[in-house]
């Protein structure tokens, strides 16, 4: 918040009056900037501008040595944050658990506050469309250095922070986030850009940080960031396009409208944009650009709650995603989104949740198959189709067929290049598998699960001082994730750091609450592999001989025949735990007994 004008404290002094700028158009003159980047300034990066009791000499006015105090201080640390504000994500998902609006829950089930923000998320769906066609055409014609004759930056990556709500109403907090996200959205589909994905831009929520910081820490040449109005039926968004690296102020326009009338509007908006600059771009592109999406817009609403829910990564909020999905479904059976997330939420439910891959492999496929036959170029259908044909099927040509389909349409897609990287892990193409979850990374630089992925990419390429690192960094975006010391902990194992394993063990349990015996099986591991093979057996008889995990105790014990009749048993029940065995460190030892390559043929991985 920006201080008030008020009476000077006792015994201060009054700042001379040649010391006082009386105007935006007068701070912005003295900073050498203009008036948007200066009122950016404020609001962001905290520019020392007071408000005016009286308006006998207007409305804002600022003092010389308070800016000279803020521009030295700028520069010297380059970014401030609030106290108690968190870095990184809640992140368990591909483009990590989202945060939803900043870090705030889901919204509550009182019937007032939800009916806003349902109206809240229509228009936003109708007008991010309407500034991202205008805003993309911008950014293809400045893809070779045209605006109106003048060169410009090359932009080549963009980020779309969070806009800020302006309403005055916690409520219409969902609207502002729901235009973000489908702004980025629109951005995404550009080929030749690459568009940093909403949840690493929405970690950066609530920071005070300079767009210099922000351009290192993302790596984008450019920064998309507003402001939003939503009064008296009408809605009025504030868009600015910086250069990154300069802080430079590139392009701004205001759009307002009525409120219910955003979904008409689109393709006009876009148009008066358009009109102002020179667009270059593929027909195909510029009609997937312009399209007015058809859909109902209540499914839409519904397809973004459940989305919201599902990347949370969490089972409870997976069940109600899927209610979500079926009610978009019911609400406008065309709509193929809410089909294509349906995949994505009933394999989440074998591979991390309660149930077997046998359970959810029919639902998974012919929910993919239903987006698909709906709309066959949506890469979110494509990308569980490919899972299911991959991970349920070992169908491995055919699913990397698939994946490479999804990820050519829309290079920007987190989800596609993530699924990607796990296909590619589980057939042991290792080189490859790192090149995508790189790829992945650089789009969601800030999801703790991106990062802890390419730390077990890493992991099963015995690379284990770069796997160490990359999840310790994912440790850092999100310390509550269970499952990122457990892959740490297996990193140490492979690097005879056993005793650091174990404290990670103990630090999964103070997680994770009783029962004690939780992790007894990766414990057992991990005491056989460090010599304390009695130990290991002692431990073992803790855990049910069903669990497919007693495979990897017998193989760090050396007992063979456990281990594969353990191997042959999950092979049997399809279980998840098995997709990515062939590269694991953990069955170094089993690699030369002949039943290896038998369950390798079994699951298609034969080379």
């Amino acid at each position: 918040m920006t201080p008030e004008a008020s009476a000077p404290v006792d015994g201060a002094t009054e700042p001379d009056a040649t010391d006082r700028l009386d105007s935006w158009k007068d701070v912005a003159t003295y900073l050498k900037r203009d008036v948007s980047t200066v009122q950016r300034w404020e609001r962001r990066e905290g520019l020392p501008i007071h408000r005016q009791q009286h308006d006998k000499l207007g409305s804002v006015y600022a003092f010389r040595h308070e800016l000279d105090a803020w521009r030295v201080g700028r520069s010297r640390h380059g970014e401030q944050r609030p106290a108690d504000s968190e870095s990184g994500l809640d992140a368990t998902s591909p483009s990590g658990p989202e945060p939803g609006v900043g870090s705030s829950d889901l919204p509550s089930p009182a019937v007032s506050r939800f009916e806003r923000w349902r109206v809240g998320r229509l228009v936003a769906a109708g007008i991010a469309t309407t500034v991202g066609i205008g805003l993309a055409s911008w950014l293809l014609s400045h893809q070779i250095g045209i605006w109106s004759g003048s060169p410009r930056p090359e932009i080549r990556s963009i980020v779309v922070l969070p806009l800020e709500n302006l309403s005055g109403d916690v409520a219409q907090e969902f609207f502002a986030a729901g235009l973000t996200e489908e702004l980025t959205g629109r951005l995404a589909q550009l080929t030749g850009l690459r568009v940093v994905s909403r949840t690493s831009a929405m970690s950066l929520q609530g920071r005070r940080i300079s767009v210099p910081t922000i351009a290192r820490e993302l790596d984008v040449d450019a920064v998309v960031e507003g402001t939003v109005r939503r009064e008296g039926g009408r809605v009025r968004i504030s868009i600015q396009l910086i250069h990154a690296p300069t802080d430079t102020h590139l392009w701004a326009r205001d759009f307002e409208r009525e409120a219910a009338a955003t979904w008409p509007l689109q393709i006009e908006v876009a148009q008066a944009v358009a009109d102002e600059i020179r667009v270059r771009a593929s027909p195909e592109e510029r009609a997937r650009l312009a399209t007015i999406p058809t859909v109902s817009p209540a499914a839409h609403e519904e397809y973004l709650l459940g989305r919201h829910l599902l990347w949370k990564f969490i089972e409870e909020d997976r069940v109600l995603a899927i209610d979500h999905f079926n009610r978009a479904i019911r609400l406008d059976p065309k709509y193929a989104a809410p089909y294509a997330a349906l995949a994505h939420a009933w394999w989440m439910r074998g591979v991390l949740g309660p149930l077997s891959l046998k359970q959810v492999a029919t639902p998974a496929r012919e929910a993919a198959l239903a987006a698909l036959a709906r709309d066959d170029r949506s890469p979110e259908a494509l990308a569980a189709l490919a899972y299911v044909q991959g991970m349920f099927d070992w169908d491995w040509r055919r699913a990397e067929a698939t994946i490479e389909r999804a990820v050519a349409l829309e290079p920007n897609s987190v989800d596609a290049h993530y699924v990607y990287a796990l296909l590619l892990m589980a057939m042991g193409r290792l080189t490859d598998a790192v090149s995508q979850i790189d790829h992945a990374a650089r789009l969601d630089p800030l999801s703790a699960q991106v990062h802890s992925t390419y730390g077990r990419v890493l992991y099963r390429a015995r690379r284990f001082d770069e796997a160490r690192e990359r999840l310790e960094r994912a440790l850092l975006l999100e310390p509550r994730n269970v499952g990122i010391y457990g892959r740490l902990a297996d990193v140490h194992e492979q690097s005879g750091r056993y005793d650091d394993a174990l404290g990670l063990l103990d630090r999964m349990s103070t997680l994770t609450g009783p029962p004690a015996t939780r992790f007894a099986a990766r414990r057992a591991r991990i005491l056989a592999s460090a010599g304390r093979t009695d130990d290991g057996r002692q431990l073992l008889a803790h855990v049910p001989p069903q669990n497919p995990e007693v495979a990897e105790v017998f193989a760090a014990l050396g007992d063979h025949d456990a281990a594969f009749t353990s191997l042959f048993r999950a092979l049997d029940e399809r279980d998840s735990w098995l997709l990515f065995i062939k590269s694991d460190p953990i069955f170094e030892g089993l690699r030369r007994d002949p039943r290896w390559a038998a369950v390798l043929r079994r699951m298609n991985l034969v080379d």
